[in-house]
């Protein structure tokens, strides 16, 4: 009898301080974060899933928990003495100074992140949930280490998707890109201030769209008939919809679509 062991796949908390903040548009401000910890993070993949910990609705202090069952740790405490906890995406890690960046949307106070944000200054502290041991040898590992961008080894030519929640692991994407791919990209911002260079080692054609929506521009538009995976990330019901247009029109396999809300409009997403 063989018995195949997974590698184990380890998230733990990390008290960080802001150390540098950077507007890079009027709706997309760069937090820089440094602590001892953050040189042992690593990464599954380009979109990188993290939570970002902030004060409790009572306005207690911060606890961490502590360990692999730091979700039972949160579930356990009373609701408003749970810590706020957002999802979002790591942009960029320095493991060789120990700094981390993450890339928040500013949408005014409507969110508890998008309210801290405004107002962070460097020197403030806040909690991040972050990688420390994850599962690179399976499609299956890295899905369950937090990342949802797992194209096969063989495509060529993969479709973004996404609005300005997703922007930042679209640009990670395209800076690792390999050499020989190219990627078709559909972005949405609110304005056209926040267009950015998106560089990258391969070869891509984006599209910014700052009116209508998304899934019209691309309904739109002749995609080239070599796509051969999707990633799809944003909005709830824009997903969706971009979703069935892949495959009932353009005829992509499931299979070979990745897609996951962000956020849901009129929710709260954790």
């Amino acid at each position: 009898m063989t018995t195949v062991l997974e590698r184990p796949i380890t998230f733990d908390s990390v008290l960080v301080t802001v150390a540098a903040i950077e507007d890079l548009s009027p709706h997309l401000r760069r937090v820089t974060f440094v602590a001892p910890r953050l040189a042992d993070v690593v990464p599954a993949g380009p979109d990188q899933r993290i939570k970002v910990l902030l004060t409790p609705p009572n306005g207690g202090e911060l606890r961490l928990p502590v360990g692999s069952e730091w979700f039972a740790q949160w579930c356990a405490m009373p609701a408003d003495e749970r810590f706020v906890m957002r999802t979002y995406t790591i942009r960029a890690l320095r493991p060789a100074v120990a700094e981390l960046d993450i890339e928040f949307v500013l949408h005014g106070v409507n969110g508890p992140a998008s309210a801290w944000v405004s107002t962070a200054t460097v020197g403030d502290e806040v909690g991040l949930i972050v990688p420390f041991a994850v599962d690179t040898t399976s499609t299956r590992g890295l899905l369950q280490s937090g990342v949802d961008y797992v194209p096969p080894a063989t495509s060529r030519h993969r479709l973004l998707v996404a609005d300005e929640t997703a922007l930042p692991a679209v640009a990670t994407i395209l800076e690792q890109l390999p050499v020989d791919v190219h990627a078709t990209v559909f972005v949405q911002v609110p304005d056209a201030r926040d267009i950015r260079p998106l560089p990258t080692p391969g070869t891509a054609d984006v599209t910014w769209i700052t009116d209508g929506w998304l899934p019209a521009a691309l309904k739109s538009t002749a995609l080239r008939p070599d796509v051969d995976f999707a990633w799809v990330a944003g909005e709830s019901s824009m997903i969706k919809t971009v979703r069935r247009h892949l495959v009932n029109t353009v005829g992509l396999p499931k299979a070979n679509i990745s897609f996951q809300g962000y956020w849901k409009r009129g929710e709260a997403q954790i």
